[in-house]
């Protein structure tokens, strides 16, 4: 039955994958190879790496074909590429290509063991006074970082999707987005993503964000991680930031952000952990270690600084002081393999551990039971199955951790229920993990308290929790994270092209401008004409757009209005222009040369709205970044510079704030960051647009008039529906959220581009 689930799920990933591509190419690059060659006593050897990554997306690749391009790791994996290091993979039923980047031995030293793993390793994981940015490092990471592109531009033949993983390649996106501007480019970050006030330690700090910023789609393990990063983007870059829909505007493109942990394939665990040869393991472990009618506990990782392993170790003597009953009855399996031990901050970790377990081992150890037992040799995956199951307590203790899969590892081995998590509250496992017993690495106190309560629990609580956390990992498995990476791509492409750019389609525009008496340029102000302020003062119109729109409407039979959601006096003083129509509050009030009109119903609300302002604003204070602005017929409650986790906090005091108004007098719209207060009245951009051009053309525009709208906003939804087919619309910005629009263009000197072609045709004719 186990086989038969894992099969159907990855079928399904299989099969959304195919929907996704639609005819693209897939290209997955990441620093890590699906598989090695080297060199054994019977000749080529072929590995495959452990870890989830493989196992997900090595099956999919085989399905659907494609590319995986990867650092070539192994001593003999140039012995069997062709001349352009490529290999049909995987061996002896070739599906894929493994296109392979070379790396030299500075190489290596330089990006790998300089640059990722002395400098943005330690720094994302907080382990500030560890981190080593020596230049050298860092220029080897861009020119690694530049091949990696290289090489995957190289393979993509016409349109592709292109799935990058990880901090070793935070550049790749830029250099990619460079060469291909078209290329659906998507990154998995594998680490955490620091807070603001750590991430500018980095020298580079721009230079990384820029780069992951050249992706469509860009996800983290958790919701605090995507948060980090959008600080990071507005502080350093001051990008556009979207918080509600976590997309990052910059440079002319948009960055969706998104959170997906990471999992395992628990099927597979679950296969190993129910199988002859873990049951084999398991008596051999407990025969060779003395387990036998002893509580096990257990600890896997790699030996790194992040993992917490000195502070358990000082838990676990702390235990042996302190709980005297339990010698001779708990024994700790310490399960760590050395790693990276070209950098010395890891040679010196593996001593002091070493160092550690024989000093506990001596002082409470017998000729027949050791409280520590330490296994450094590589086990089988019936071996590693058998640990986790078997163990009566697994310990996670990490000091900072973007996921954690050895919890969810021992979770899937957990076939008898019978084992109990103690999970470190700084792991990002810990969000997904509520059963499990949390601790505080950082307080040995509290990690012998949760050894103590995990060993003493009745075995109904423990089953009870294994079986909470069992039920939720099958739902969110290794397969389930591919899935949200499918869905979400397929969002973002679905958006992309059901949006063409309008520069791209600029001989259908000019057809259906010059088939018309007259034109009518109806734009928003804020993100259209102006680029977006953090302020809504210190908002701009750039010279160049102010004499296109002058130039336009001096033309003949060529009418130009402005149509925003701020106060009419404001906007006429913003745009300067005298031959513009202003469409002020969202068409609630308007002017024109010699002319001016004021829906008399919303004016008679205007004196609850400015009551509703006074209150907000009093109750909002102590809210960092909140702004609210009193426009007279409206209001507006700006957040565009509040937290995250303050935003919900502002709706509610607005939500609060409209519900004590009379009924059906006040509505509350969602605009870009912003909530408007407003007459609840049947009008809007749309409505308004609808009015003007029939008293400036006349009732039969549709017929007479080409009209082009363009907005960046939610409220020119309303303008995009209402004039539909009747003329062109334009979403300025973004296309990552459905959208009523024909066209769109990135941003506002595209739209300005669009203005100078449009000037240009009305001078023609002329």
């Amino acid at each position: 039955m186990i086989a038969e689930a894992q099969s159907d799920r990855i079928t399904q990933v299989q099969d959304a994958m195919r929907d996704l591509l639609g005819g693209r190419q897939l290209i997955v690059v990441s620093n890590r190879e699906p598989y090695a060659h080297r060199r054994g006593k019977q000749g080529l050897d072929v590995e495959s790496p452990p870890g989830g990554l493989v196992a997900a997306l090595d099956p999919v690749l085989q399905a659907v074909g494609g590319v995986w391009v990867a650092w070539g790791s192994g001593d003999a994996d140039f012995d069997v590429t062709d001349a352009r290091d490529c290999v049909e993979v995987p061996p002896g039923a070739p599906a894929y290509t493994l296109r392979r980047v070379r790396l030299s031995g500075h190489d290596v030293e330089r990006f790998y063991h300089g640059y990722a793993n002395q400098a943005l390793w330690p720094l994302f994981h907080l382990a500030v006074d560890k981190a080593r940015f020596v230049r050298r490092h860092w220029a080897a990471y861009r020119d690694v970082n530049r091949r990696f592109a290289g090489a995957a531009r190289e393979m993509i033949s016409g349109d592709a999707a292109v799935w990058i993983h990880d901090y070793h390649l935070a550049l790749c996106p830029g250099f990619l987005r460079a060469a291909l501007p078209d290329v659906f480019l998507m990154h998995f970050w594998h680490i955490p993503w620091p807070s603001w006030d750590v991430f500018r330690i980095c020298p580079q700090s721009a230079e990384l964000i820029e780069g992951l910023l050249a992706n469509d789609l860009l996800a983290f393990h958790l919701p605090r991680h995507v948060e980090s990063f959008l600080d990071c983007a507005q502080h350093e870059l001051g990008a556009d930031v979207d918080r509600e829909e976590d997309i990052v505007e910059y440079n002319g493109r948009a960055t969706q952000v998104r959170a997906f942990p990471i999992s395992i394939d628990v099927g597979a665990w679950e296969r190993v952990a129910s199988s002859d040869a873990c049951q084999r393991w398991m008596a051999r472990l407990r025969h060779r270690f003395g387990l036998h009618d002893r509580f096990v506990g257990v600890g896997v990782d790699r030996l790194d600084y992040t993992k917490g392993i000195p502070e358990r170790l000082r838990a676990l003597e702390r235990l042996m002081q302190r709980h005297p009953d339990m010698r001779g009855r708990f024994v700790f399996i310490e399960k760590s393999a050395p790693s990276r031990t070209r950098i010395k901050a890891y040679r010196d970790l593996q001593d002091q551990v070493e160092a550690a377990i024989t000093r506990i081992n001596t002082a409470y150890g017998t000729d027949d039971w050791r409280p520590i037992v330490h296994i450094s040799r590589p086990l089988p995956p019936a071996g590693m199955a058998a640990l986790y199951r078997m163990a009566d307590l697994c310990l996670v203790t990490s000091l900072q951790d973007g996921m954690n899969l050895v919890a969810k590892e021992f979770i899937a081995s957990q076939t008898d229920g019978r084992g109990v998590l103690g999970l470190s509250h700084l792991a990002g496992a810990a969000d997904e993990m509520p059963w499990s017993v949390a601790i505080n690495p950082y307080d040995p106190d509290s990690t012998v308290e949760a050894i103590v309560q995990a060993l003493g629990m009745p075995p109904a609580e423990r089953r009870e929790r294994m079986d909470q956390m069992r039920g939720h990992l099958r739902q969110h498995d290794i397969f389930h994270w591919m899935e949200q990476h499918v869905l979400a791509a397929a969002h973002l492409l679905a958006r992309r092209e059901a949006t063409r750019s309008i520069l791209n389609d600029l001989e259908t525009v000019r057809r259906h401008v010059e088939s018309r008496d007259c034109l009518a340029v109806l734009v928003d102000f804020d993100g259209t004409l102006a680029p977006i302020a953090d302020r809504p003062g210190d908002a701009v119109l750039p010279p160049l757009t102010r004499a296109l729109l002058a130039r336009l409407a001096r033309r003949s039979r060529c009418h130009v209005a402005v149509i925003s959601g701020r106060a009419l006096h404001d906007l006429e003083e913003r745009v300067g222009l005298r031959d513009v129509v202003y469409v002020g509050n969202h068409g609630f009030e308007i002017s024109g040369p010699g002319w001016a009109a004021e829906r008399k119903d919303a004016a008679e609300i205007r004196d609850l709205i400015a009551a509703c302002s006074g209150r907000l604003r009093d109750r909002l204070r102590s809210v960092r970044g909140a702004a609210v602005e009193d426009k007279g017929l409206t209001a507006s409650v700006h957040y565009r510079l509040v937290r995250r986790d303050q935003i919900e906090a502002v709706r509610q005091a607005v939500l609060q704030e409209v519900a004590q108004l009379p009924p059906g007098k006040v509505e509350i719209r969602r605009g870009k960051m912003v909530l408007e207060l407003r007459p609840a009245l049947d009008w809007d951009k749309g409505r308004a647009a609808f009015w003007l051009l029939e008293q400036v053309v006349g009732r039969d525009w549709r017929e007479r008039c080409a009209v082009l709208y363009a907005g960046d906003d939610r409220t020119d939804e309303d303008a995009f529906l209402a004039i539909g087919d009747a003329g062109i619309t334009v979403k300025v910005g973004s296309v990552t959220a459905p959208t009523a629009a024909r066209y769109s263009v990135w941003d506002v000197a595209e739209l300005t581009t669009l203005l100078q072609q449009v000037l240009a045709w009305r001078s023609r004719e002329a």
